[in-house]
């Protein structure tokens, strides 16, 4: 077997660990290059590849809403949208990965990227409907804030890698804090 084939198979090893949400990293992924490939073969791998990001997306959204439906308030629902752009870092990295070639890597985070922005529309359009209906104002007002402040869709932002969701930009505007005090303690 071509040095191509050992490539390819790596990345079909790799994508049937992925597709299931077993730990697999996107590192050390060999560069694929499609002209080096049959073309009936290059098909099949693009299919698999397409059919393991469409799995993974389905996976992340059932979970993205399980997480939400179990949420008590706004800020376990704030918790939720963090987790799931989490989550979207993987999926994300397989479909612009550097080992795909350049036009299939570009078009395959682009769909991703789509996908997500739906999902965020989706969630404030829910929200909207939900005021629409005569929902209680301020509690539809914190979800709305909440969803916005929150957007699924900062992990498709140029240099968006991993989400550190203690990390904070100290030029921007202020952040609620809740500090919790300890028991006094006499001097």
């Amino acid at each position: 077997m071509n040095s191509h084939g050992d490539d390819l198979q790596t990345w079909v090893t790799f994508l049937r660990r992925w597709r299931t949400e077993q730990s697999a990293t996107t590192g050390g992924l060999p560069k694929l290059v499609e002209a080096a490939l049959p073309a009936d073969g290059w098909a099949r791998f693009v299919a698999m590849l397409t059919g393991a990001l469409d799995q993974r997306l389905k996976l992340w959204a059932d979970g993205l809403l399980a997480a939400m439906a179990a949420a008590g308030d706004e800020f376990e629902w704030a918790r939720a949208l963090v987790q799931g752009r989490r989550g979207l870092a993987s999926i994300r990295a397989v479909a612009g990965s550097p080992g795909l070639p350049e036009p299939l890597g570009r078009h395959l985070l682009g769909l991703v990227d789509a996908q997500i922005e739906l999902v965020q529309r989706a969630l404030e359009d829910g929200v909207e409907q939900l005021r629409r209906q005569g929902g209680d104002g301020p509690l539809v007002h914190a979800r709305m804030r909440t969803v916005r402040e929150n957007p699924l869709t900062a992990s498709t932002a140029p240099g968006s890698g991993p989400v550190d969701e203690w990390a904070t930009d100290p030029a921007g505007p202020a952040r609620r804090r809740i500090i919790v005090a300890g028991p006094a303690t006499p001097d």
